[in-house]
């Protein structure tokens, strides 16, 4: 890291810093949303059926190993997204949010599946279809708040 900032003024180190921060913070806030769509909306009857097998009662005191989990890997999602990116497009960062949404949804899903039989192959698949699509909105917003600076977002052809 020191070798790639090695000429990197003080003054662009500032606004990269910026820049990931913002951008981090948005794909926080985008999962945070979207997963309390998921989990708490869509799903919520599903985990009620499941109940105590999937889901204790006492789950609200665990809140913080979510918000950890949710912290660390939007940190990450963010930081490969940096070294990742080309052009920074909104289709760029939605396929990147699919490659990353794919990876991290077919090894939560198919492995909890596999290796608990607590869940039903309906809702190893809704999991995998709900991370696809939440990584996806991820990737378009990184993309645009990290790319911003007054340019055009539409792909030209």
């Amino acid at each position: 890291m020191q070798k790639f900032l090695k000429n990197t003024s003080a003054k662009n180190l500032q606004k990269m810093k910026k820049r990931f921060f913002l951008s981090w913070l948005a794909v926080y806030a985008i999962n945070s949303i979207s997963g309390y769509f998921v989990h708490d909306i869509l799903l919520h009857k599903t985990y009620m059926e499941l109940m105590p097998t999937l889901h204790s009662e006492n789950i609200k005191s665990k809140i913080w190993a979510f918000i950890i989990s949710s912290i660390v890997s939007t940190f990450i999602f963010t930081l490969v997204y940096t070294k990742w990116k080309k052009s920074g497009t909104i289709g760029e960062g939605t396929l990147y949010g699919l490659f990353l949404g794919a990876w991290i949804g077919i090894q939560m899903s198919l492995n909890t599946y596999a290796s608990t039989g607590l869940i039903p192959f309906s809702l190893a698949i809704q999991w995998l279809v709900y991370a696809l699509i939440q990584e996806a909105m991820a990737g378009a917003l990184l993309a645009f708040v990290y790319n911003y600076n007054g340019k055009s977002f539409i792909e030209k052809k």
